[in-house]
C-alpha cells in the first residue's frame, strides 16, 4: 500500500492506495431539468480523453478554484452548455456574452476565471440549489478514475406572467472542444435512443435517467408534481447518499452481456447489463431489477 496525498478545495487528506491502482480524481457532473422537466445531455467528441462519442450529463474534473463539487458542476455545465446557474439570475443583457466568456474560461490560459466573471457581474453560483444525486466511483481496473458527484438541479418553471432569463438560456456545444451537441430532450427519448443504440450511455447516465423516467413520464402529473414526487423520492430513498462502485458480477446466459452490480453502497435492488465493443463503448444496455437479472 502506498500514502496518497489528496488535495481537494485547499484542503490535504492523505489515504492508503494499492500499488499500481489509480487514485480516482474529484469531479462532478449535474442532472439538469428544464422547464418542461427534459434532461439536458450533450454529446461527446471523438477526440475527448473520456467518453468519447458518448452521451452524458455536462460535468468534469473538480478544479483547484472551485469551493465544492456543486460549484464545479454549475461551472462545468457553463463551460460545456452556456446554461448559468446563478443567484440572482444573469441578466438577459449578458447572454449575448456568453459564447466568448466561455472560451476564456475554459481555456485555463485566459485572465479570465469562473470564479472572477461571476465577482465582477454580482453573480454567486447557485449551489444550494443543487440536490445531491449519488456518487460514483470508476472500478479500481481502470488506468483513469473519478470520484463523481452527480446532482440534480431544475431550471425556473415558465410563466407568462414573468419573464426568466434562465428559460432563455438555450444550451447549445462548446465547439467542438468537448462537445458535438447540448439539447434537452425526455427521458422517453432519451430511453428510445438507448434501446436502439442511437444514444450511448455508460451506467451512470443510464441508471439516473431510468430512476427519473417513472416520474417524468407519467402524463397524469404536472411538472411540479413530478419534481415534487422527485424529491419526495430522492429524501425517502436516500438516494443522494448512494455511492456506486459499479463491479462485474457475472454474465446473461447467453454469455453476450455483462451483467455489472453496484456494489453495497449503491442501490443493491438493481444491475447494469450491457456488453462492450470493440472501441470500448457500451452498447445494449439496461438498468434492471435484481431479480430480473438473475433470469437473464
Amino acid at each position: 500500500m502506498a500514502a496518497v496525498t489528496k488535495k481537494v478545495n485547499a484542503h490535504s487528506y492523505t489515504t492508503l492506495q494499492p500499488e499500481g491502482i489509480a487514485v480516482p480524481r474529484p469531479s462532478a457532473s449535474l442532472v439538469l431539468l428544464d422547464a418542461q422537466n427534459r434532461i439536458l445531455l450533450t454529446h461527446r467528441t471523438s477526440t475527448i480523453g473520456s467518453f468519447a462519442n458518448a452521451h452524458v450529463f455536462p460535468g468534469g474534473n473538480q478544479d483547484p478554484k472551485d469551493t465544492s463539487p456543486e460549484f464545479c458542476a454549475i461551472r462545468e455545465t457553463f463551460e460545456e452548455t452556456g446554461v448559468l446557474l446563478t443567484n440572482p439570475e444573469p441578466p438577459s443583457s449578458l447572454l449575448p456574452q456568453f459564447p466568448q466568456i466561455r472560451r476564456d474560461v475554459h481555456s485555463r490560459t485566459h485572465s479570465l476565471t469562473f470564479n472572477q466573471f461571476l465577482k465582477e457581474n454580482g453573480l454567486e453560483a447557485d449551489v444550494g440549489g443543487l440536490i445531491p444525486f449519488t456518487t460514483w466511483i470508476t472500478p479500481p481496473t481502470m488506468k483513469k478514475r473519478y470520484e463523481t458527484h452527480m446532482f440534480l438541479g431544475f431550471l425556473p418553471l415558465s410563466s407568462s406572467s414573468t419573464s426568466s432569463s434562465s428559460s432563455s438560456q438555450l444550451p447549445t456545444s462548446d465547439g467542438g472542444v468537448e462537445t458535438v451537441s447540448t439539447t434537452f430532450m425526455t427521458a422517453e427519448e432519451i430511453l428510445t435512443g438507448l434501446k436502439k443504440n442511437s444514444i450511448i450511455l455508460f451506467p451512470p447516465q443510464a441508471y439516473l435517467v431510468t430512476r427519473l423516467a417513472r416520474f417524468l413520464n407519467d402524463k397524469g402529473l404536472k411538472v411540479e408534481e413530478q419534481r415534487e414526487r422527485i424529491k419526495e423520492w430522492i429524501e425517502e430513498e436516500g438516494v443522494g447518499k448512494y455511492v456506486f462502485e459499479p463491479r462485474p458480477e457475472g454474465k446473461t446466459k447467453d454469455g453476450k452481456r455483462l451483467i455489472l452490480g453496484y456494489g453495497p453502497r449503491g442501490d443493491v435492488n438493481r444491475k447494469s447489463v450491457l456488453k462492450f465493443g470493440k472501441t470500448g463503448l457500451p452498447a445494449d444496455l439496461q438498468i434492471v431489477e435484481a431479480t430480473e437479472a438473475a433470469k437473464l
